[in-house]
């Protein structure tokens, strides 16, 4: 498993390479950003981003507020029902798409290019934001089809987009919780099956 910066794991990428491996990220910070009270005031949606890559160290503590691995039984910063972290994180850049490995903190690449444009669908300004996190539920890891188990999956995935929204209100980042996307356009690129469903996506970048 490789340790490598965003601007080496992109030129990778683009070359299509380092598919086959893993690439950890810088370990998550445990200090820093505003008050809760302060995060909860300037909570708001965005939907304007600059250009810039988000840093390592910033996408590490993005991800790791998401679904991140926070103490040593395994559990994670995000709760659900019944411990059974059935949500899986996708990060979409302009050179691929990473699966966020929370057990190890690492990047999983998953297919090289740009394919924001699935996530946007018809809302353009999606596609400026440099980096968008895409949760997808796991049918087979939640251990359940029927009705109530889809609504709870829906809340687990709501639970990790509120955590995203709530550490880019506290760390200065710009984001929106979205459901619209391709949906069964971005699960033939990510070879999901039919028990994998993209549920919600939140594009996040600095303010311009």
């Amino acid at each position: 498993m490789k340790k490598l910066s965003l601007i080496v794991i992109a030129t990778l990428l683009g070359a299509g390479m380092c598919l086959a491996q893993s690439i950890s990220l810088p370990a998550p910070e445990k200090t820093g950003g505003k008050s809760t009270l302060e995060t909860l005031w300037n909570r708001q949606s965005g939907t304007e981003f600059s250009e810039r890559m988000l840093s390592d160290q910033d996408l590490s503590n993005l991800l790791f507020a998401a679904i991140g691995v926070n103490r040593e039984n395994g559990k994670l910063t995000s709760p659900t029902a019944s411990n059974k972290q059935e949500i899986r994180v996708f990060v979409f850049t302009a050179e691929g798409v990473c699966e966020y490995l929370n057990a190890e903190n690492s990047l999983r690449p998953v297919v090289q290019g740009d394919h924001r444009d699935l996530v946007a669908g018809r809302q353009g300004w999606v596609k400026t934001a440099p980096v968008i996190l895409l949760m997808v539920a796991d049918e087979k890891k939640f251990g359940g089809s029927d009705e109530r188990s889809t609504v709870v999956m829906g809340v687990d995935a709501g639970i990790v987009s509120e955590n995203i929204n709530l550490f880019c209100a506290g760390a200065g980042l710009v984001t929106r919780p979205r459901m619209s996307m391709d949906t069964q356009a971005i699960k033939e690129l990510l070879r999901l099956d039919e028990t994998q469903t993209p549920l919600l996506n939140n594009p996040v970048g600095y303010a311009r």
